[in-house]
């Protein structure tokens, strides 16, 4: 084992309780190197004197990094620093939009045993409600109104196999007609019109997000959109955050037409927190979709859906009509993570992974990435469209895998697109040698390879 390190304790800049900043600092010098494995960390307190804190924030700290994995106590030695960096892989995915690998299998086994030390038979020798327990609900519900600003009854949420089944409730429980997208989406939601033979209204998009003043002009047609789709917290793929302004001029158009909004809200990780949401400016016409995916582990899969009043009915038949039951062996997962702030600390590990990556791509890939590009778990590259299709066949022969662009397109004859790069599945040496190469195609080389 390595002697312990010149590492100064500190703690995160993001904000929460002093124990969640410590857990912060650490998990991001972990992830990032800085700490390596076998570290030895400090003494518990010679980090509580040197930051101000008690010994039993400290001690907290500690054990919240042994449950994520990150670190293991060894009696009469000390804590160190676990390994976290798995195998290469032969070739680069930056086709699926995952977040970086924070979570540690540790981690999930601790989630896991815990609920089985408090798990009760009869929960699995009956169906469960629809929606979910209403304790998992109950506490989703408080977990939204800390979080986003969104308060509403246990009733009206449910819990879904995932953001996607709940995106699909949504898009089934609305009234027949057309649904208004903007012009570059989320595959899964073409996917799911395909599936349900719902039309779709291309809306434009610029840096701010969707324009409003075009959902304006599909309203005014003879045949108008009956709702519309949108992902304001990172617009999914172009990264775009729906300004304030926008979001107010949107729930206008929604409360004076009789619009239903599905707000996709799956990347809230990464939505600053003094931006509100649709949800808090138009309560009864949008439905808000979430997921603990982003936030915790994308193989648990549980999402959520927020239905105004109204909606309830509809929403809990297409529910019904697509799981029998709540899935409660992910919500108690939930549930532990919840009860143990695990998803905060977390959440905060991923924001902070996701902007050394951004940091990354802006430094390989400036000339061609716009200049408001935030840190996400994707940055997206505009380009014409065939452009893009040829930087894809091109990628593909170098062992890098990216998405098509006609997978974001309402319409597939559309001139512009681009590429859409999603940096959290890679380890960093592989993503760094991906964007370089990809660099060498942009500037029209014929040769690029993985080194």
């Amino acid at each position: 084992m390595r002697p312990s390190p010149n590492w100064t304790p500190r703690l995160s800049d993001e904000g929460g309780r002093p124990y969640e900043r410590l857990v912060g600092a650490l998990a991001e010098d972990i992830l990032s190197g800085a700490l390596g494995p076998d570290d030895r960390l400090p003494a518990h307190r010679d980090v509580a004197d040197k930051l101000g804190l008690s010994l039993g924030t400290v001690t907290r700290a500690y054990d919240v990094l042994q449950r994520r994995g990150l670190a293991r106590s060894e009696k009469g030695r000390g804590m160190f620093v676990n390994a976290t960096r798995p195998a290469r892989p032969a070739s680069v995915d930056l086709s699926v939009n995952l977040p970086p690998a924070v979570i540690q299998s540790s981690t999930l086994s601790t989630l896991i045993t815990g609920v089985g030390r408090e798990i009760d038979p009869e929960t699995f020798t009956r169906y469960a409600p629809p929606a979910g327990l209403p304790e998992h609900r109950l506490m989703m519900a408080r977990k939204l109104a800390e979080d986003r600003g969104i308060r509403v009854e246990p009733a009206q949420l449910m819990l879904t196999n995932g953001a996607q089944h709940a995106l699909a409730i949504a898009m089934g429980a609305l009234p027949p007609g057309a649904i208004a997208v903007e012009e570059l989406t989320y595959p899964g939601v073409l996917r799911a019109a395909r599936s349900l033979c719902r039309s779709l209204i291309p809306l434009a998009l610029d840096r701010d997000g969707v324009l409003p003043e075009a959902l304006e002009a599909a309203l005014d047609t003879e045949t108008p959109p009956i709702a519309v789709y949108l992902t304001p917290s990172s617009q999914n793929p172009t990264g775009a955050l729906l300004s304030e302004d926008r979001r107010q001029r949107l729930a206008e158009l929604a409360e004076a037409r009789g619009l239903w909004v599905i707000e996709d809200d799956a990347d809230a990780v990464f939505a600053p927190p003094d931006l509100p949401s649709l949800a808090e400016r138009a309560p009864d016409h949008v439905l808000h979709v979430g997921s603990v995916s982003k936030s915790l582990a994308p193989g648990l899969r549980l999402g959520y859906l927020v239905t105004p009043p109204a909606m309830i009915e509809p929403c809990t038949c297409w529910l019904q009509a697509t799981a029998s039951m709540g899935n409660p062996l992910s919500a108690m997962l939930m549930s532990q993570a919840m009860g143990a702030r695990l998803n905060t600390s977390i959440a905060a590990s991923i924001r902070t992974e996701a902007a050394r990556r951004c940091a990354l791509a802006r430094e390989v890939l400036a000339p061609w990435l716009p200049e408001n590009t935030r840190n996400a778990l994707h940055v997206w590259l505009p380009m014409p469209t065939a452009r893009a299709r040829e930087i894809v066949l091109a990628a593909a022969r170098l062992n890098i895998t990216l998405a098509p662009p006609d997978a974001f397109m309402v319409d597939p004859g559309a001139e512009a697109s681009g590429l859409r790069l999603c940096l959290g599945n890679a380890l960093m040496p592989d993503l760094r040698a991906a964007l370089e190469s990809i660099a060498t195609l942009l500037r029209g080389g014929q040769n690029a390879a993985l080194v």
